[in-house]
This record gives C-alpha cells, sequence and structure tokens, in this order.
C-alpha cells in the first residue's frame, strides 16, 4: 500500500538547496528518482513522504554528511514555510509562532507530529513523533525538524536564543561538537523523544515584525490551504500514539487537542473527517493496550485498572465485543503466539 502522506516541495526544496551549496548538483540528487525539476519549483506542490526518504537517502550518501540535516537547519528561513513563515513572522509572541506551527503543521509535511507539553513553569517541551507506515525517517529528517525549529524561533526572535534541553531518539550521527554548535547545548541521545525544551521567558518575548492585522490575513490563507489538504488519518494515527503512553480511561480529549494544537471542536470535526469519533479512538487505544499488557504478563485485574475499566468483568464484556472471544480463550491465543515465536540460536 502506497503512503498517501506528503511534504510540501517548498520544504524539500530547501534540501536540495543545501545539497547544491555542497557543490552537488541538484540533476545528480535527483536521477533515478521519479522527479523532476518542475515538481520542485511548485509552490503549492507535494511530494509523496517515501519520495521525500528516498531524495534524503540520496542526499546524505552523496555528501558524505552524517549531519546534513543540521546544515539543512541552519539555511532555513520563514519564506521556506511560505504562508505559515509569513504568519509566524507577524506573531506577537514567539510563544504564538509556536502555537500556529503546532496548528498549521500539516502544510508543511505529514511525515509526523508535532506537539507541546507545558512544564508547571511555563517552559514548554516541543515533542516530535514520527508516524511511519513503510519506513521510519532518517535521522537527519528529524534533526533538520527540531534543529529547524530552534533556526526560526532565533530568526524571529533576532537574537541568538538557546533551548533548555535537547533530546533524540536516535544515537550521533556525527561530531558532537557540530551538535553543541547548532543547539548551544549538548544534546541527549538515545532518549525517550525527540524533544526541544524552550523557556517561558523566551516564549514571552515579544517579535520585533509583529503585526495583528497581517497575522490574521496570513491565517486565514493558512486555514484555507488546509482545508483543501484530504484527511489521511493524520490525526487519529497520532491520537493512537498519544493515547499509548497513558491511561487511555484517564485522558481527556482537551488534553490531546492541546498537546496538538487545535480546538477541540476543530479535533471533533478532523476525527469526522477521518472517519473516527473520540469514543472509537479510545476505544481502540485500549484494545492495543489490553494485548501488550496481556502479552506482558498482566493479569485481568490489572489490565482493567490500568485501562480505566470498573473491574475484570467490564474488561472482559470489552474482548468478547473486540474479539469476539472470552477473555480465557484471548489468553490461550497469545500464549500460542508466543509459542510458536521462533526462538533465537
Amino acid at each position: 500500500m502506497r503512503d498517501p502522506r506528503t511534504v510540501a516541495a517548498t520544504y524539500v526544496r530547501s534540501l536540495v538547496s543545501s545539497v547544491e551549496a555542497l557543490g552537488i548538483p541538484a540533476d545528480r540528487l535527483i536521477l533515478g528518482l521519479p522527479l523532476d525539476a518542475a515538481d520542485l519549483e511548485d509552490a503549492q506542490g507535494r511530494l509523496g513522504v517515501e519520495l521525500v526518504r528516498q531524495l534524503w537517502q540520496r542526499a546524505v550518501e552523496l555528501s558524505g554528511d552524517g549531519l546534513l540535516g543540521l546544515h539543512l537547519a541552519e539555511h532555513m528561513r520563514p519564506s521556506t514555510f511560505r504562508v505559515l513563515g509569513h504568519a509566524a513572522m507577524s506573531c506577537a509572541t514567539l510563544g504564538q509562532a509556536l502555537e500556529l506551527m503546532l496548528r498549521y503543521q500539516r502544510l508543511v509535511s505529514e511525515a509526523g507530529t508535532l506537539s507541546a507539553q507545558v512544564q508547571a513553569n511555563g517552559d514548554t517541551a516541543l515533542i516530535y513523533t514520527e508516524q511511519p507506515l513503510h519506513q521510519a525517517l532518517l535521522p537527519q529528517q528529524v534533526e533538520a525538524i527540531l534543529a529547524g525549529i530552534l533556526a526560526q524561533a532565533r530568526w524571529l526572535a533576532a537574537r541568538p536564543l538557546q533551548p533548555l534541553a535537547v533530546e533524540f531518539r536516535h544515537s550521533p550521527q556525527g561530531d558532537p561538537q557540530r551538535y553543541h554548535a547548532c543547539f548551544g547545548v549538548p544534546p541527549c541521545f538515545s532518549a525517550n523523544d525527540n524533544r526541544l525544551l524552550l523557556s517561558a521567558a523566551d516564549l514571552r518575548s515579544p517579535l520585533p515584525q509583529a503585526d495583528a492585522d497581517l497575522c490574521r490575513l496570513h491565517c486565514e490563507m493558512a486555514d484555507r490551504q488546509l482545508e483543501q489538504l484530504p484527511p489521511i488519518g493524520f490525526v487519529t494515527g497520532f491520537a493512537l500514539h498519544w493515547l499509548a503512553s497513558r491511561a487511555s480511561g484517564a485522558a481527556r480529549i482537551n488534553e490531546l487537542a492541546e498537546a496538538i494544537g487545535m480546538s477541540v471542536r476543530s479535533l471533533q470535526r478532523q476525527l469526522q473527517l477521518e472517519g473516527h469519533s473520540w469514543a472509537e479512538v479510545v476505544d481502540q487505544a485500549r484494545r492495543n493496550a489490553l494485548l501488550e499488557l496481556l502479552r506482558g504478563g498482566a493479569t485481568l485485574d490489572d489490565a482493567a485498572q490500568q485501562l480505566g475499566y470498573h473491574d475484570a468483568s467490564s474488561l472482559s464484556r470489552a474482548i468478547r465485543r473486540w474479539f469476539g472471544i472470552t477473555s480465557k480463550q484471548l489468553r490461550q491465543r497469545l500464549l500460542a503466539e508466543t509459542d510458536t515465536t521462533p526462538q533465537a540460536e
């Protein structure tokens, strides 16, 4: 099945320009790929995420630079993101600009999801979560995203803003000093999340090009462009991933809406466009979590408590609805799967 998600051609064009700056011609970069110069020059064009990953793979191989993502980010400007970049430039504060980034992130890329976690003191962690269907993103792609966000924040604030912390799920791809020079702090690798932590003070600071009327106009344009993108399960996929790390029975839709940068009404409407409801997504998340808990040896009582059910009997009824079998039969099925799994020699 072909991955239906896309990335803005203008964003991909910045990758090509970065590679050209390293002395590698664009025609060599795209040689043999189902892509030509006209595709990259289309201001409203979109490219499939699988094709973009191939392009990144080729770029890393030809440049020999494992830190190509950092190189790309350092050359990004708000114009790279077109209407979203222009809207961000006219925001009152950096915090408002980041809120727009969350709200309109699909205009740039659908390869993953950017969410925000606000700390008690107002510091905010921006977390990038991949949404792989067939292949995971390259580490360089993830690094370009977090480093790109920081580069845009610095450009908008017109000062050398420094994050409180940077974390990546992958291992270092090159000289640690280059990471330090890019971010201003040494990143933590092999972490639980791809994470950029910004201070409350930086997020509250006013931006020099603030213009409320211009910001509103650009947001109206961004809304129209967002409406033209087809629903592809973007919100549903993120919601399932988000719920997987929480007690799904206790999660609330307003918490998800805040994390993804949407209003509750917009979130409900998007879920409906994708053929789902909040109740259905929570139900699916509970189903997925139950299988993981039982495979890990949890009792039915333990699983019921963790998943927010009143008791084991309530969970047993849900199991019959989900799988058409009893809880005992489900355990036997999972045990049989384990017994038939090939063991490493």
